[in-house]
């Protein structure tokens, strides 16, 4: 493993599928169908990924911040062994962060779920433990970057002491600045910029390329 000291993961289709982190909260709130409409016109190219999630957050207005922690593992559809694989590498002295456009909100959640020792993710208004339908600051795959530099200044952490593992052309930036990357689940012009790809639903699968980095 050498001097490895960090994994960084991001959350939508790496270490959750099908129902995003931004859907879910839609979903809570009663706005599936409008979601599903937002995301045919993005997936059509009327729309890029960042006015889709600003439309999306508009969907939330209203929505009770606690409600994502009480319904989250009903709804989400997680890779296996999440917990296992951030135990495993903890037991190792590996920090574990996620790192996501979607909302910190849920970041967080993920990251209390499954122990992961920080999260970072876009910034969805929240007043008195409501969604008002505001993002306040939007996480771009650019600010991912700044992210993931700012946990490593705080705890003395190279570029080459980290892996990144996702799946989206947001992570090829942090790909870029990590001394290792896995692309899970992956496009193949994702896996292009990746040192590694795998594709399973069983998150333990990565270890081989971190455990032995």
């Amino acid at each position: 493993m050498g001097n490895l000291k960090l994994v960084c993961f991001d959350l939508d289709d790496t270490l959750i599928r099908e129902i995003h982190s931004v859907m879910l909260p839609c979903i809570l709130n009663g706005k599936e169908k409008e979601h599903s409409f937002i995301q045919e016109q993005e997936e059509r190219g009327l729309i890029n990924y960042i006015s889709a999630d600003y439309l999306r957050a508009k969907l939330l207005l209203g929505l009770e911040e606690c409600k994502i922690a009480q319904s989250f593992l009903k709804i989400a559809k997680p890779l296996k062994n999440i917990k296992d694989v951030v135990e495993i590498l903890h037991e190792q002295n590996i920090k574990c962060i996620v790192i996501t456009v979607g909302p910190k909100q849920v970041a967080k959640v993920v990251c209390d779920i499954w122990g992961f020792d920080d999260y970072y993710g876009s910034d969805y208004e929240v007043v008195k433990g409501v969604f008002t339908g505001r993002i306040l600051n939007y996480n771009r795959a650019e600010q991912k970057i700044e992210c993931l530099q700012d946990f490593c200044k705080n705890n003395n952490i190279k570029p080459d002491e980290c892996i990144a593992v996702g799946d989206d052309s947001t992570d090829i930036p942090v790909f870029q600045y990590c001394g290792k990357s896995i692309a899970i689940n992956s496009l193949p012009k994702v896996q292009q910029f990746a040192m590694y790809a795998v594709d399973t639903d069983d998150l333990t699968d990565i270890l081989k390329y971190i455990l032995c980095a």
